[in-house]
């Protein structure tokens, strides 16, 4: 391992701290710094000066040992000192509190409803003189029974009325601390959910969360050196303000507080941040991060835009060995003067790395992010339409991918403690969780049952009262216990319940659509999906021009089903009516209460569309455009809900 200038620095500054170290040893075996305690009887004296010298010598031999451990591990050419001494105390930190900070959690997965309780103690004390606490009595809820007895399950209308009191700038209306800003939800069909997000809920997220995931990694992968860099995925998604004064932003949001650590932890210029264009962005974050090959981690919210990303290096390598052998920026890219000057002042010309990338690239893209990240520990993104298995196949061979966690905007409900699959041990001592067997959902008035409720094996939509002053709130998340850590539940997500196709009370989840379109396609091309999405019907209704982009009946109900397909695919294959009916007879055998609507005639056949290749990128800009939605926590639905949407995927269809 080659060191880097200032690895050489530490390396030096070591032998001094030892020789520092080595002459205090001499000094006190040889009695020459006696003087003190021979000239005088005082005893105070004496053991003053004795710790004194002690104290020395182990600080010299310390920061000894510190200097020759930096300059001993791997580490990225393009830190800074400051850098290296903020991520190297870090690192030691996190590894310093982790055994306590499992050792709590542990605890509380042994007795998840005693940490339940205590946690919604601890809630009701802090809001009980909040306008809501107060209307709802919080003050006389001792227990997880007296909440589930006296407060009704919720959805966001339920305190849009709080919210909008917030926005003002009102004070002790929902949460009795003082908020960091409030969040925004992705927003795809329209206008955001404001989410406030206490200072609580943010330290916790630099703390106990953090660690329990880095300690399950480090048992799993290990964990790259504190002095390797980070490539992060990230677009500005143009943060707005309250009229009281209140930041409001996606959850992946940096601001200005954030300047120092975020340019330590990449190499890209701060100035490049405050892009909020996607291609424009990730080109930059991808050139800095391919000039370093000593990379540890790449990090992406999902799956889907690390595969996106990828392909970008894949279409336009050259351009990124011309600009990091050159020393210069794409002349294209449609960025300002200030963060182009800024990125060519810190992007030197790098002849021999750019050689090196132009010959992994001439053998191809099968494992790529390992051949020119020889070092990478380990890739983080959420798997979402099975991207992180594309990943896997081609451009991540060889490099795991984990999803760490499990969270929203409105709270963290989960860690992943395994790491081979996408499960999650709840959190007790930072969110209350309810459940509803997806068999009862649709009743006036549920029961719920409680974490320690639950069976290994069961479906549940989950209702989680989390730290941002949300009780008993229905976000949609249906779930499957599959496990459990000692008592506490382990969780695997399923679908949303928004996302289900329900014309007839049929409930088609994502999942039978996914394994049907899949079907169909591997039945007539070896080509792979790069998407598919779905839509009902119903919502031609709202369509005046309907009529002449679909044939139906007046009165019939069915699905549209739009899928592109990777590469020259969608050009060279059309489907039939005998592609359709394969994708139907998939989903029939998927779910029997759309069969027994298709046998009755109630449900008609579905419509099967290829689109044109771009045309979920297309989709994506369009409702990025038209929502409160960001690059940086786009999901792509899977059902399209405005006319809009569906208008643009009828019009891409290949004909």
């Amino acid at each position: 391992m080659a060191r880097t200038k200032l690895q050489f620095y530490f390396l030096a500054t070591g032998f001094v701290f030892l020789a520092l170290f080595s002459g205090l040893v001499l000094r006190t075996l040889t009695h020459e710094d006696d003087r003190p305690t021979r000239e005088t009887s005082n005893f105070l004296v004496r053991t003053s000066w004795t710790v004194f010298r002690v104290s020395s010598m182990v600080t010299t031999l310390f920061l000894a040992a510190v200097c020759f451990h930096i300059s001993s591990i791997r580490a990225s050419k393009y830190h800074t000192l400051p850098s290296i001494l903020l991520f190297y105390i870090m690192n030691q930190m996190l590894r310093l509190f982790s055994g306590s900070v499992l050792r709590k959690f542990d605890a509380s997965a042994k007795d998840p409803r005693r940490a339940q309780e205590e946690f919604l103690i601890s809630r009701m004390q802090r809001d009980a003189n909040t306008a809501y606490g107060k209307r709802h009595r919080f003050s006389n809820i001792k227990s997880l029974e007296d909440l589930r007895n006296s407060h009704p399950l919720t959805s966001y209308d339920h305190y849009e009325e709080y919210i909008q009191r917030m926005t003002d700038g009102e004070k002790n209306v929902l949460i009795c601390e003082d908020m960091v800003r409030f969040g925004i939800t992705s927003g795809t069909t329209g206008k955001g959910k404001l989410i406030p997000i206490p200072k609580s809920r943010n330290s916790t997220q630099v703390n106990p969360i953090q660690i329990l995931w880095q300690a399950a990694i480090r048992r799993k992968y290990g964990i790259p050196s504190p002095l390797q860099k980070d490539i992060i995925l990230y677009v500005n998604p143009k943060p707005t303000k309250t009229p009281g004064g209140d930041v409001v932003g996606p959850m992946h949001l940096y601001t200005d507080d954030m300047k120092f650590i975020i340019t330590q932890m990449v190499s890209v210029p701060w100035e490049a941040t405050s892009i909020s264009t996607e291609h424009e962005a990730h080109y930059l974050t991808l050139l800095f991060g391919l000039r370093d090959p000593d990379i540890g981690r790449w990090m992406g919210p999902f799956s889907s835009q690390i595969h996106k990303a990828m392909s970008k290096v894949e279409n336009h390598w050259e351009q990124f060995v011309h600009d990091i052998k050159t020393g210069t920026v794409d002349k294209d890219l449609k960025i300002s003067t200030e963060v182009r000057e800024a990125c060519e002042k810190a992007l030197l010309p790098e002849p021999e790395r750019a050689e090196e990338l132009r010959r992994e690239f001439e053998k191809g893209f099968n494992g790529i992010m390992r051949r020119v990240w020889p070092h990478l520990k380990y890739i983080f993104g959420i798997n979402t339409a099975d991207f992180t298995q594309k990943l896997e196949e081609k451009y991540a061979k060889g490099v795991p991918i984990v999803a760490p966690a499990y969270s929203s905007t409105e709270g963290d409900y989960g860690i992943n403690l395994w790491y081979d699959e996408d499960k999650y041990a709840l959190l007790p001592s930072l969110c209350i969780y309810e459940f509803i067997p997806v068999k009862n959902i649709d009743e006036a008035d549920p029961k719920t049952l409680l974490l320690d409720e639950v069976k290994k094996g069961e479906t549940y939509e989950m209702f989680v009262s989390p730290l941002c002053g949300f009780y008993r709130y229905r976000f949609g998340d249906v779930i499957k216990v599959v496990d459990f850590y000692y008592n506490l539940p382990v969780i695997k997500f399923m679908y949303r319940s928004g996302q289900l196709l329900n014309l007839r009370a049929e409930k088609v989840t994502e999942l039978s659509v996914d394994e049907a379109v899949q079907h169909m396609v591997n039945s007539i091309t070896e080509t792979k999906i790069t998407n598919w999405i779905s839509a009902e019907n119903t919502l031609l209704s709202g369509m005046s021009e309907a009529i002449d982009l679909v044939e139906y009946e007046e009165g019939s109900q069915f699905y549209l089903i739009f899928v592109e397909l990777e590469g020259e695919g969608n050009g060279s294959i059309a489907l039939d009516k005998k592609h359709q009916q394969q994708f139907d007879e998939a989903l029939q055998e998927r779910n029997n209460y759309y069969k027994g609507y298709r046998n009755a005639g109630t449900i008609s056949p579905p419509r099967v569309y290829l689109v044109k290749p771009g045309t979920f990128k297309a989709l994506q800009d369009y409702i990025i455009a038209n929502s409160t939605a960001s690059y940086n926590q786009f999901k792509m639905p899977r059902k399209l809900k405005t006319a809009g949407t569906l208008k643009l995927m009828l019009d891409s269809r290949v004909v």
